[in-house]
């Protein structure tokens, strides 16, 4: 059953999403890994995406990671190279994500490991400070979700993610692993900066017949730009920059993504 207050984790994240101007399809754009406040942060992308997403009325579901909160607990030398302090990043980001959250667009929002380092040294909790604050369900670390779309039912299991993964086919190894635990029609993950889109297929019995069911994983990539930043300090393959759009279908059982 779902929590109604806003700012808790929840266990399973209902939404009913409406297909806008006819279409047979309603879309969602997982957007995470912003790191805004970071040196490399791609704000001219960023923008561009919200833009999009409001003109389109698309729906966004939020993977953690938005600001880049450094603290001088924090690996590396970013507390003095990062562009704004806390409270300006936190402050940023909510104007930037008002006006989806004012049309409902906003279906959720995961925490991520630099919201977690304000948790580790102070008690307080960004990623719910956000969600109270835009009025939009908070999802903890990672949630359940059930979205219905025309007369179509997906479950979607959502994670931040810890993996420390630097190649494309060890963060794919990460997501699979993952995903053996949870039967659903779409596992998302964030933190590995990767755009990564890949398919299992699965057999059960159901009604003493044998089909097939199509598990889609997705890697959610990020808006860090690679010049100048810690990927390229350690020598991390170049990934590309963005945020995957999945349409779930209405009229059949299928999500197609894209990029």
């Amino acid at each position: 059953m779902k929590d109604k207050i806003i700012g808790r984790p929840i266990r399973l994240n209902r939404q009913i999403l409406i297909p806008r101007n006819g279409k047979s399809y309603a879309e969602v754009v997982f957007i995470g890994d912003v790191h805004l406040g970071s040196p490399q942060y791609d704000e001219r992308r960023f923008l561009n995406m919200i833009q999009y997403c409001l003109k389109k009325k698309l729906y966004v579901f939020l993977m953690g990671d938005l600001i880049e909160m450094a603290t001088k607990y924090s690996i590396g030398s970013g507390i003095y190279e990062q562009e704004y302090n806390g409270q300006n990043q936190y402050e940023k980001m909510v104007e930037l994500l008002r006006p989806l959250a004012n049309k409902k667009l906003i279906l959720g929002l995961l925490s991520g490991n630099h919201e977690e380092r304000v948790y580790k040294t102070t008690g307080v909790n960004i990623g719910k400070m956000f969600a109270r604050e835009l009025n939009v369900p908070y999802l903890g670390d990672a949630c359940w979700n059930q979205f219905k779309a025309g007369k179509q039912i997906y479950n979607i299991y959502s994670l931040h993610g810890r993996t420390g993964s630097r190649f494309d086919g060890t963060a794919l190894l990460s997501i699979e692993r993952i995903s053996a635990s949870f039967f659903a029609d779409l596992v998302v993950m964030g933190h590995v900066h990767k755009c990564i889109n890949s398919a299992v297929i699965m057999q059960r019995v159901q009604n003493g017949i044998v089909k097939e069911h199509k598990k889609h994983l997705l890697i959610t990539g990020s808006y860090l730009k690679y010049d100048g930043g810690y990927g390229q300090m350690i020598g991390l393959p170049i990934s590309k920059l963005g945020s995957p759009k999945v349409k779930f279908m209405t009229d059949q059982h299928t999500i197609h993504i894209s990029w």
